[in-house]
């Protein structure tokens, strides 16, 4: 049996290791109960600068999107209380429209991404049909493998293009159509899908279809926002991209970008929570039309540009300061390696010592053995701010390599060079 991280037979050792960082202080923690503008966290006192949050345009505290959310709340109350399927707010008409405008599809909106992935995957993935899941696909995507009763489903390596192709030579000659499911921007490395080898194969093989969830590029990368996978393929005729409302469109719920209406209306009349689940609040619905609204401003680009431009910092400080990423693409999302999961430990609580907010990166989000720190940047985060994160982070790995000599079978690694040649090419 598979849940959306591993077979169930490894729970215990996720349950155990989830639960040591937790104890470390590291993980399920709870902020301060002080007023937050995504520059700074507080946890248990201590003011840290935030290097961990998926807000990368900072738009939460933008009064577009919080006024809206007040005039929602004012004219519609808290919950508009009717399952979507009987009656609708007005909000999803107005919010799928603006959507539309930025993407160039044929959006529908969700309650989450997670509940949109399970809402189409089983009306898309017929009986005749084979799916392939990239190992480092979101959870979320998953879980949602698991409502395809009887279906074949199977892993492939993250990025292993010839091993893809190989895999898609048997199964396109079997099934009518072959589902590869995928990340657009993979969270934990900031890892973008390589999109000319996917292209490549799609030209090879006409049954192939991708399923992408594209929530960490949404917003902040491609015009009006629209994401790494929108932006990069002119032809998506078999090409189906889920985005995030949340993250750094800083509202609420989730989308799917079909190819066409009559795709979007089967995902909307069969797709399970599509019928039962609950809707969008209307708060969050008002900020994701005033979101949507910023999105197709002609003076959006500026702030994705301020976003970059703290990437390019990072990227350019990490080469001075001799920092070795997993992947270094251009992307918000940075992942440094530790290896076991004591050193990430001593890395995370040395940056904490030093007034910074990370996330640990450990198993199952990552293989076991090779976990790490991963940090996000924002345009929240001033050059200041990232200078005083890529330094510190500069003395905590030394401090773990020092540590690692005193103990040689525990050496820091560097990722493996097929891994990092895979990158590249996604590059």
């Amino acid at each position: 049996m598979m849940t959306a991280y591993a077979p169930s037979h490894l729970l215990p050792l996720v349950e155990r290791r989830i639960g040591k960082t937790a104890r470390a202080g590291l993980m399920m923690q709870t902020a301060d109960d002080t007023e937050y503008f995504g520059r700074q966290v507080q946890i248990g006192g201590q003011v840290l600068l935030n290097f961990g949050g998926c807000s990368y345009l900072g738009l939460e505290q933008r009064p577009e999107l919080n006024d809206a959310a007040v005039r929602a709340i004012r004219r519609y109350g808290t919950q508009f209380s009717y399952s979507r399927a009987y009656l609708q707010s007005a909000l999803y008409l107005q919010l799928e429209s603006a959507l539309e405008a930025m993407t160039g599809g044929f959006p529908l909106v969700a309650p989450s991404t997670t509940l949109a992935h399970m809402a189409a995957l089983p009306v898309l993935v017929q009986p005749e049909d084979a799916v392939l899941v990239d190992v480092f696909t979101h959870a979320s995507v998953k879980m949602a493998t698991c409502l395809l009763d009887g279906m074949p489903v199977a892993t492939v390596p993250h990025f292993d293009i010839d091993r893809l192709d190989q895999k898609l030579a048997r199964l396109a000659c079997k099934h009518r159509r072959v589902w590869l499911l995928l990340d657009g921007l993979y969270s934990m490395y900031g890892d973008f899908a390589p999109v000319s080898d996917l292209a490549a194969l799609m030209e090879k093989y006409p049954a192939l279809h991708l399923y992408v969830d594209d929530a960490h590029s949404t917003s902040w990368f491609g015009k009006h926002g629209r994401g790494w996978i929108l932006e990069q393929f002119s032809d998506r005729r078999r090409v189906i991209v889920a985005l995030s409302l949340n993250k750094a469109f800083a509202a609420g719920g989730g989308a799917i970008v079909f190819p066409s209406a009559e795709m979007r209306t089967s995902v909307r009349l069969c797709g399970g929570p599509m019928l039962f689940s609950g809707p969008v609040p209307p708060p969050m619905l008002g900020a994701a039309v005033a979101s949507a609204d910023l999105h197709l401003r002609s003076d959006f680009s500026d702030l994705q540009t301020q976003l970059t431009d703290r990437i390019d910092l990072v990227l350019s400080l990490a080469r001075q300061l001799d920092i070795r990423f997993v992947a270094e693409d251009r992307s918000p999302m940075f992942f440094v390696p530790c290896g076991e999961l004591e050193a990430m430990f001593h890395f995370a609580q040395g940056l904490r010592s030093r007034g910074i907010y990370t996330c640990p990166g450990g198993f199952p989000a990552v293989p076991k053995g090779q976990e790490g720190i991963r940090f996000t940047v924002s345009i929240n985060n001033t050059e200041m701010d990232i200078r005083h994160l890529m330094e510190s982070i500069a003395i905590e790995r030394k401090a773990l390599n020092d540590r690692a000599r005193e103990t040689p079978s525990k050496r820091l690694k560097d990722p493996p060079s097929a891994r990092a040649a895979a990158y590249a090419r996604a590059r």
